[in-house]
């Protein structure tokens, strides 16, 4: 497939950039290994698990709306369950390579003239005194169980590190009926 602009990344930056471009004419291929858009911070329950209130997973829906709205009546080819593993520079310009579906069994190629990256925040974990019992898991980790499959770590928990996550994550967690012991920002 040939495109003007290949996004790498479908969450909010990347929703808003592909957006942005095809609003200005351009060709636009969203790329993400994800089975919809919305990237971790819009991450979707499964659809075989029929949420009836997704919105109440999380924070901002109406702007996770309004981006999902546009996005469908957009021109932007969404390309979900692409796992980039490689972006090659060529003569013909970039060629981003992904695998294709969640046993990531088929290649897949996008040629752009122009790559964006939207990558998104990843969490980098500090090994800690009993990280590897069972029950204890990243912000990340709760937040992605919580929202991508409705369940949640255990009935108490203690959020704890550092940065912008955990807000989020403690609130999602306190109005899925777990007691939050603590949040405790290093």
């Amino acid at each position: 497939m040939r495109t003007d602009l290949a996004v790498i990344g479908a969450g909010p930056a990347g929703l808003a950039a592909a957006l942005a471009a095809d609003r200005r004419g351009l060709r636009v291929a969203l790329v993400d290994a994800a089975p919809q858009p919305g990237g971790q911070f819009y991450r979707q329950p499964a659809a075989g698990l029929r949420a009836e209130r997704p919105r109440a997973l999380h924070h901002r829906w109406r702007t996770w709306a309004g981006l999902r709205d546009r996005l469908a009546t957009s021109s932007v080819r969404v390309l979900t369950e692409h796992h980039v593993w490689c972006v090659e520079r060529t003569p013909d310009g970039p060629a981003v390579h992904a695998l294709l579906g969640p046993e990531q069994e088929k290649p897949a190629e996008v040629r752009a003239t122009a790559v964006l990256l939207a990558t998104g925040g990843y969490e980098t974990v500090l090994p800690f005194p009993g990280w590897t019992l069972p029950g204890v898991v990243t912000a990340g980790g709760a937040q992605a169980m919580l929202k991508g499959g409705l369940v949640v770590p255990g009935r108490t928990a203690v959020v704890a590190g550092t940065g912008p996550l955990l807000l989020p994550v403690a609130t999602g967690l306190a109005a899925a009926g777990v007691r939050v012991a603590a949040l405790v920002e290093s």
